[in-house]
């Protein structure tokens, strides 16, 4: 069983969210978007700790700009589904019977779902806290224990939060006691050596780190003994290259083959950080091996090296557990599979999550997505809006004449693309599906035409002159030829202002001597010299339009 859906209402920083849920979801957001209160949010619905939450007065979402600004009312729904046929009728679940409701998947196969919605209201300073399962219209179901079903919920499919360990709470960094049973020392033991690993690593021994290791395989064995059952078609060869889905049919045995047969040492000492951090999360809630927990793993980026962080990602993949990841890393997002994204984006009423949808971009749109942006500017993805251009010349041009007028494109949530090789469409639809903003320019050649053609197919409500700029000369070199340049460029191939010759002529020897590049910096120092005025008007309309559009208003 999966968690496929979770909708909040009046929960800390959330007004309003629906957010779906795949096997691996990835979280980006900006700070304050809301990020941190739905991963609150799930750990409270499915505690480790053995008690249900009781909800507190800091609980209630706060909304400054209503006159009575903290919300009276809170909801966490969770909506579970099979992930294979007969699953509700696993031992696993045999207590959950009384909420299973019959439902169909989106390939309209008959599947279970369960929904368990926990609430809250308050008078005044009472708050009363309840816990209902939900029938398939969202009426509560009339059950003999709910509470006693929302604890075998809780028990099967706990929430385990990895975070960076330097934010963990001090009273999780010794919760093992040396009086407990086998299984806690044990834990104590991989504990200790890995502390001492990153503290004083010259301290430990062979001896003790083989017989740590050794060790491992007895947790792995305990903790992520599950099984694959995927319902997805077979991939084709090399389609996870495009799409970032993992396509290995290996399970936890993977996890003891890296133990028994590796002789990669660095790998090894991963799985044992990786394995630690989840004992830590864990504290001392007892799991039990039948359980499925859902693992939240929180900017995993915070203290490893690029090279290990992917590393640690592959490992990761080899636990079959439903997996919540949020990053600020472009390198770890270029690993992750880009139907698993979950754009969130805070407005005054909602916060909306935009992803990919299945069949929204074709294959030959996600090998042009993949190159272009997931392998060599993964970082684009965090951005707020996209100024797309043709070429190198645009990107240098831009990027700094921003500048001069005191702003950082990058700072301001702006990035450049240059599109001529990856194609415009794929962006436009990848930008338009996680609600990225979007302008286009163009150059007034029969390229730039079939370009501007392209935007204008993809407007649906939008004003074109909000999505395109179409230069009104042949490229940028002849566009600023004709708008304040025609010294500038006179000057770059020593012919003097008198001399009668075509702006065609003179463009093409500047082209010729310097790059194109080279160029396009030239006339950026030339206006840092003489003052921002002299930037053509219409580039000073197209960097107003984009920072405007990163700052939310179109």
């Amino acid at each position: 069983m999966q968690l496929d859906r979770i909708e909040i209402l009046g929960f800390r920083g959330i007004k309003r969210l629906s957010l779906t849920l795949d096997e691996v979801t990835t979280l980006l957001g900006e700070n304050t978007w809301g990020k941190s209160s739905l991963l609150d949010a799930l750990c409270i619905a499915l505690p480790t700790s053995g008690h249900l939450y009781q909800f507190e007065i800091e609980d209630f979402h706060v909304d400054y700009a209503q006159s009575h600004p903290q919300t009276q009312q809170i909801q966490i729904i969770t909506r579970w589904r099979s992930t294979y046929s007969n699953e509700h009728k696993n031992s696993r679940y045999r207590r959950l019977k009384p909420v299973w409701q019959n439902d169909v998947d989106a390939d309209g196969n008959a599947c279970k779902i369960c929904i368990y919605q926990l609430s809250a209201s308050r008078c005044e300073l009472k708050i009363d806290t309840e816990y209902q399962f939900l029938d398939i219209e969202g009426n509560p179901l009339q059950l003999d224990d709910s509470y006693k079903l929302a604890m075998e919920l809780s028990r099967i499919h706990p929430v385990i939060r990895l975070r960076d360990a330097r934010r963990l709470p001090s009273h999780l960094q010794s919760v093992l006691k040396p009086d407990r049973d086998i299984q806690d020392r044990t834990e104590k033991r991989i504990n200790n050596t890995y502390r001492r690993l990153l503290a004083m690593p010259g301290h430990v021994n062979k001896g003790e780190l083989k017989s740590t290791i050794n060790a491992m395989q007895h947790l792995i064995e305990h903790y992520f003994t599950f099984e694959r059952h995927s319902s997805k078609q077979k991939m084709q060869p090399r389609e996870h290259l495009f799409s970032g889905e993992y396509a290995s049919p290996e399970d936890h045995t993977s996890l003891i083959k890296i133990l028994q047969k590796s002789k990669n040492q660095q790998s090894k000492l991963l799985l044992m950080g990786l394995l630690n951090a989840f004992l830590q999360a864990k504290g001392n809630a007892t799991i039990s091996s039948q359980a499925r927990p859902i693992l939240i793993l929180e900017d995993p980026e915070g203290r490893l090296h690029p090279t290990n962080l992917l590393k640690s990602w592959e490992l990761l993949q080899l636990i079959s557990m439903q997996k919540i990841l949020t990053t600020n890393s472009g390198i770890l997002l270029s690993a992750v599979p880009l139907s698993s994204i979950r754009r969130l984006v805070r407005q005054s009423d909602v916060t909306q999550a935009y992803s990919i949808k299945e069949h929204q971009l074709n294959r030959d749109d996600l090998r042009r997505i993949s190159f272009h942006i997931r392998f060599h500017r993964p970082n684009a993805l965090f951005a707020r809006c996209w100024l797309l251009v043709e070429g190198e010349t645009e990107v240098w041009l831009f990027n700094e004449l921003a500048k001069i007028y005191g702003y950082n494109l990058a700072s301001e949530g702006v990035q450049i693309i240059e599109f001529a090789q990856s194609g415009l469409k794929s962006l436009i639809k990848m930008a338009k599906a996680l609600h990225i903003d979007w302008h286009v320019v163009v150059d007034g050649d029969p390229a730039g035409k079939k370009y501007a053609t392209t935007v204008r197919t993809q407007l649906a409500q939008d004003l074109e002159k909000h999505r395109l700029t179409e230069l009104p000369d042949r490229d940028i070199e002849h566009f600023l030829y004709h708008n304040g340049f025609e010294d500038y460029f006179r000057s770059m191939v020593h012919i003097t202002n008198d001399h009668p010759i075509p702006a065609k002529k003179i463009v093409q020897r500047a082209v010729k001597k310097h790059a194109k590049p080279d160029l396009a910096l030239g006339i950026v120092e030339f206006c840092e010299e003489h003052g921002p005025e002299k930037i053509p008007l219409l580039l000073r309309w197209i960097l107003k339009r984009v920072i405007t559009m990163a700052n939310g208003n179109n």
